[in-house]
């Protein structure tokens, strides 16, 4: 099964159980079995390349096997349900399996307007920064360091926190390969 299928069917099953607390992956006894068709190692390794690219928040447990088995848990963010909803562009391919899409309703804008309009301020700011490293008659060398810089700079956690699903957006619109 393709990664962007098994990803899908992770996204999705942590969308449906959103009201939950975080969900037990890995080796645990109340770990999350992954459906039928997809292998244990591919449904963690989805788990990972999610939490990689923020769309969930992962809880890493201590492997005590000394084997290193991957085990923690596992929620769905504000990313993740606004990738799902249509409303952001994932910064990794995610295919939905349509048959069991339920319907996904878009969530009011009015009670996250006042914070995302802060943080459009601060995502527009770093495009203009973008255009203008982009623009600089400056080497290729020094454009690419200061592309490295900005891309970890978004892919932190502290961007994502302060800039939420624009920190991804950006990163996606200009880094992506």
């Amino acid at each position: 099964m393709k990664d962007s299928v098994v990803r899908g069917c992770l996204l999705q099953l942590l969308y449906e159980r959103r009201s939950e607390d975080s969900i037990p992956f890995g080796q645990g006894e109340q770990a999350v079995p992954p459906p039928g068709g997809i292998n244990h190692r591919d449904w963690l390794r989805a788990v990972a390349q999610l939490s990689e690219y923020h769309l969930i928040d992962w809880t890493p447990l201590e492997d005590k096997s000394g084997m290193g088995q991957l085990s923690g848990f596992a929620k769905i963010n504000d990313f993740g349900v606004e990738v799902l909803e249509g409303g952001v562009a994932s910064p990794i391919q995610i295919s939905i399996d349509e048959r069991r899409r339920t319907s996904v309703p878009r969530r009011e804008q009015a009670p996250i307007a006042t914070s995302t309009q802060h943080q459009q301020m601060i995502t527009d700011a770093l495009e203009k920064v973008i255009t203008a490293i982009n623009q600089a008659d400056v080497s290729e060398q020094e454009k690419t360091e200061a592309e490295t810089l900005l891309r970890r700079l978004l892919g932190s956690k502290a961007a994502v926190s302060v800039l939420g699903p624009g920190a991804q957006s950006l990163a996606a619109k200009y880094f992506t390969e």
